[in-house]
């Protein structure tokens, strides 16, 4: 009897139990991520195989997989006209060739990471399928970096290709604009590529950002790059496969020779870290060809009584005229920029609603272009305030920050031409020592009068106060300024720093040094014919970057490549550190620049 109550007793607490676990449910832990990557366990012919004759290949994996952006991936070299059929089925990836391969030939199947497992997406990187229609598999390597000529930053998912000089109509250096190259590798993160399994032959390089995924060199804003003679591809053992103590492995070996040494360990996790360190390594520059055709680039009404034609190169000899003639009323004042491949017209407003030009540069251009000269009204979100449009002539100054910079001069920049201005009774110019009234004159600085010069000299270490009363200055369009008030610091000498750069070239070079700052905007510039001390004085405390330009035409600045010409882009070089400037302190550097541009 007491074994029976116990009995129940027992039960009741297992059915309390239970309940009170089933109304409140918990979700279970799931145990720990799955990181590992598929591994390849058979396939069918075996990777690395010869005398492949038939059309179909099956890849197993040790658990389920799928494909990821796989047209983005997928290389085939040497390429085939149509794409082979790849399907999953189980476990496995089947690829169907849908034309008859080439004979004696290797060719390589690359997947980059089109292939992650169903639960995680782990990639399988670099996975590389090799076979032979022949009875050997050609084994020679070419690696090497893509960089951007300009800056020498890394070119990512760019196409490098390999040529063989087999045709017998099209030359070696139409190959890129006629046919598909014989092999093709793409860049990682870093730039780097890598081909493998190459013939024993001589190839043309060449590196294409295709824009609409031909392989061929067809569209003008693809960057390009080549090598300018022809390259030899060289020997590195393959890897050996022990056919006795592993199954049909695929997964493509790693060459010891082409890991960086300090990146070893995470090379099977990550495929930019493999860094070719190869003897033959072929750097390659990407530019964008320049066309030196002149051409009108836009003409529109940039704001009220302001009209610009901007063009590819220096148009002051471009020819720019109206239609029509104009009434006396119409009053035009024509202004170049800087590097004149801009015309500005200033014009009379509410005078004529709409003006037809003609332009003209010998038989490059021929263009009659009409234009409104009324602005449209700017589309503004309902409910916001609208904005109060200023009569008063507008400019900006040269004192930033309510500093201007030691040894510079005060300069107003205007929105418009300057007419004339006309000093009044009521000026007032106060520095560190006086107070002078009526003393403050400016001297125009350029042909239409855009900019003015205040005639005085600003000390060091002066603070000063500037008070311009209104309708001195009076601009083409009838505007005046308000009461212009203006206060700033000049630092001392002791607020900047100086930089002093020994620089070594090799004798017959002409280099641009370029001091920039950390958004590599261009501050200063020298142009250096020998080894010198290049000086940048009196800089702000900040931090900087060096770049040097083999300028290799002398025209002062850098240029691009051409390929059909054989023109490589200029070399250019950085200082190997940024360069923090301190007040107070002079810094020296010395740059060797022997031999980098090479």
């Amino acid at each position: 009897m007491r074994i029976r109550r116990t009995t129940y007793f027992l039960f009741a607490i297992s059915v309390i139990y239970v309940f009170s676990h089933c109304a409140h449910p918990l979700a279970p832990t799931g145990g720990l991520k799955d990181e590992d990557s598929p591994v390849v366990v058979s396939s069918q012919p075996a990777n690395y195989s010869t005398n492949f004759i038939q059309k179909n290949i099956v890849v197993t994996f040790d658990e389920f997989v799928k494909l990821d952006k796989l047209q983005q991936q997928l290389l085939i070299s040497p390429p085939t006209n149509t794409l082979p059929e790849i399907k999953l089925r189980g476990k496995s990836l089947l690829i169907k060739f849908l034309e008859d391969l080439k004979p004696e030939t290797t060719y390589s199947v690359y997947f980059g990471d089109a292939i992650v497992d169903l639960a995680e997406n782990n990639p399988l990187s670099g996975f590389t399928f090799v076979f032979s229609t022949g009875s050997i598999l050609d084994s020679m390597t070419v690696t090497g970096q893509v960089r951007n000529a300009f800056d020498l930053k890394p070119a990512e998912e760019t196409f490098v290709m390999l040529y063989m000089d087999d045709n017998d109509t099209i030359p070696i250096d139409s190959l890129p604009y006629k046919v598909r190259p014989y092999y093709i590798s793409r860049t990682n993160k870093a730039g780097f590529y890598k081909f493998q399994n190459l013939r024993n032959e001589q190839y043309k390089m060449f590196a294409l950002n295709d824009m609409n995924s031909n392989f061929i060199f067809d569209m003008p804003g693809e960057a390009i790059a080549f090598a300018d003679s022809m390259i030899q591809p060289e020997f590195i053992l393959p890897p050996v496969i022990d056919t006795l103590a592993i199954s049909d492995s695929l997964a493509l070996p790693v060459v010891d020779s082409l890991i960086e040494p300090s990146k070893e360990k995470n090379a099977k996790k990550n495929t930019d870290s493999l860094i070719p360190m190869t003897i033959n390594s072929k750097y390659l520059y990407l530019f964008n060809e320049i066309d030196s055709t002149q051409k009108l680039l836009r003409a529109e009404l940039t704001k009220a009584g302001l009209l610009t034609f901007a063009f590819r190169y220096p148009a002051e000899e471009v020819l720019v005229e109206s239609m029509y003639p104009l009434p006396d009323s119409f009053q035009v004042m024509k202004y170049y920029s800087k590097n004149a491949d801009s015309l500005y017209w200033y014009f009379s407003q509410n005078v004529l609603d709409s003006l037809t030009v003609h332009i003209t540069y010998d038989t490059l251009i021929n263009d009659t272009v009409s234009l409104s000269l009324i602005p449209r009204a700017k589309p503004s979100k309902k409910g916001s305030k609208k904005q109060v449009v200023s009569n008063a002539l507008q400019f900006a100054s040269s004192a930033k920050s309510k500093k201007l910079d030691l040894n510079k001069p005060l300069i107003l920049q205007f929105d418009e031409p300057v007419v004339h201005y006309q000093m009044r009774d009521t000026n007032r110019f106060i520095n560190i020592k006086d107070t002078l009234y009526n003393q403050v004159s400016f001297t125009k600085l350029d042909s239409i009068g855009l900019q003015y010069r205040m005639d005085a000299v600003f000390e060091g270490g002066g603070n000063y106060d500037v008070s311009i009363p209104d309708s001195v200055f009076f601009g083409f369009s009838g505007k005046k300024n308000d009461t212009i008030l203006m206060s700033f610091r000049v630092p001392t000498i002791e607020d900047y720093g100086n930089l002093f750069i020994e620089v070594r070239l090799d004798s017959t070079e002409t280099v641009i040094i370029q001091l920039m700052n950390a958004k590599e905007m261009v501050l200063m510039e020298k142009v250096i014919t020998t080894n010198t001390k290049v000086k940048f004085e009196t800089l702000s405390p900040s931090k900087y970057k060096l770049k040097a330009i083999l300028d290799h035409n002398g025209n002062g600045r850098w240029d691009s490549g051409n390929y059909l010409n054989r023109i490589q882009p200029e070399r250019v070089q950085y200082f190997e550190k940024e360069i923090e400037i301190r007040a107070n302190w002079d810094f020296e550097e010395e740059w060797d620049l022997k031999g980098k541009f090479k």
